[in-house]
């Protein structure tokens, strides 16, 4: 997934571009804007999905080795080895974050979604499958998700 992640990307970036440069200069750049726009948003619709599946086999694999720190966590009380009870619960804490930030990476991807596949139609200019404030919302909302994010990512 992380191959077409960065495929994807390859493709978004001067797509994009050429539709910027499509809008801005018409006169110097004669494509047809729109459509350019919505075949980059194609493949950012592409790594969305992908960032959302390798952020989802994470949270597995993250909560694989949360239910071995469980495990473990038995183990030392049972035995009474206090220093492996406080280091567990250290390694414990550090899972905890995260798995929140693939949670809060899952969420973001779901918030892009649907903006990605309003874009990526070929008449989403004139006739979009979302309307302004839906669309508007739910980029606002990942931008909070994304800034929370950042957030307790710095925090700790």
């Amino acid at each position: 997934a992380k191959y077409a992640m960065a495929g994807s990307m390859l493709a978004y970036y001067p797509l994009e571009h050429i539709a910027y440069a499509g809008w801005k200069c018409p006169e110097l750049v004669r494509v047809d804007a729109n459509k350019f726009s919505a075949i980059s948003c194609v493949f950012w619709t592409t790594y969305i999905a992908g960032d959302f599946a390798v952020s989802f086999l994470k949270w597995k694999e993250l909560g694989k080795k949360a239910r071995e720190m469980r495990d473990d966590l038995m183990r030392a009380k049972r035995t009474d080895d206090k220093q492996a009870v406080i280091d567990i619960l250290e390694k414990e804490n550090e899972l905890r974050g995260k798995l929140r930030h693939v949670k809060l990476q899952m969420l973001r991807c779901m918030l892009f979604i649907l903006p990605s596949i309003n874009w990526s139609l070929p008449n989403w200019a004139t006739d979009p499958l979302l309307d302004e404030l839906h669309l508007n919302g739910l980029m606002l909302g990942e931008a909070y998700v994304s800034v929370y994010q950042s957030l307790r990512s710095m925090l700790g």
